[in-house]
């Protein structure tokens, strides 16, 4: 049954659809989407998350996307992910009491140190934002290819469905949100922060054409991640794959 959401969301609830992305651009391009619309579907059957990778979509996860009205700059709605992954730790904390949540680095949130959520965003014409968000509440994806360790909220102990994680996810973002646009980057950095997985910790960092490594010292007012490596100095990284090596 589809979950009620605090306003203003609106919620559009499918059996299936291709993407969640695509069917909540879809709406935004044609006028029929207004800030603050979640599209959400029991199944996708072309699931993607970041850089065109497959994202497993069976019944029982969270399959999402969220309309955001950015007023045009589109650089400043890359930080959308911050305040959706501050929003979904606080979020899953409340449901699971005792379990550890994290945020990774750049838009990805971690269960008990394996990945349970990700997040995919994308523009959609003028003044638009589709903040994608997948959750892995009854079934993890199999390992096979993964790039990070991960878990389902169900092996952890969870017994609500995906309606109830939509639910208490908005009822987190709202706030959040209010907070950004009010007030700009800096509070959903600190939040961010206070959140993250593997501050100051040493780090891998995989880019495009290189591996990078060093202590993951931060971020910067945009959002982007300050690599700290020795003997080189802090390195600014806007897109990259993290990963923390055993201690």
């Amino acid at each position: 049954m589809p979950p009620l959401l605090p306003a203003p969301f609106s919620l559009v609830w499918l059996d299936g659809i291709d993407s969640t992305n695509d069917e909540a651009r879809r709406r935004a391009l044609s006028g029929a989407a207004a800030d603050c619309l979640v599209v959400a579907a029991a199944e996708q059957s072309a699931g993607r998350g970041r850089r065109g990778r497959v994202w497993v979509s069976p019944p029982g996860n969270l399959h999402c996307s969220l309309v955001l009205a950015t007023g045009g700059d589109l650089a400043k709605a890359a930080q959308a992910g911050f305040v959706a992954a501050v929003a979904l730790v606080d979020a899953l904390s409340g449901l699971l009491p005792g379990r550890a949540f994290a945020a990774k680095w750049p838009n990805d949130v971690l269960a008990e140190g394996r990945k349970c959520a990700g997040m995919l965003l994308e523009p959609a014409g003028e003044g638009w934002l589709v903040l994608g968000l997948g959750i892995d509440v009854a079934a993890a994806p199999p390992p096979d290819g993964m790039l990070y360790p991960a878990t389902a909220l169900a092996d952890l102990g969870y017994g609500g469905d995906a309606g109830d994680v939509l639910a208490a996810f908005c009822a987190a973002f709202v706030p959040r949100l209010a907070q950004w646009r009010a007030e700009g980057f800096a509070p959903v950095r600190d939040a961010w922060l206070a959140r993250a997985r593997g501050l100051g910790a040493a780090t891998v960092v995989r880019l495009e054409g290189e591996t990078l490594t060093g202590a993951f010292a931060g971020l910067d007012g945009d959002g982007a991640l300050l690599l700290d490596q020795p003997g080189t100095g802090v390195r600014r990284i806007l897109a990259g794959d993290v990963f923390f090596p055993p201690v």
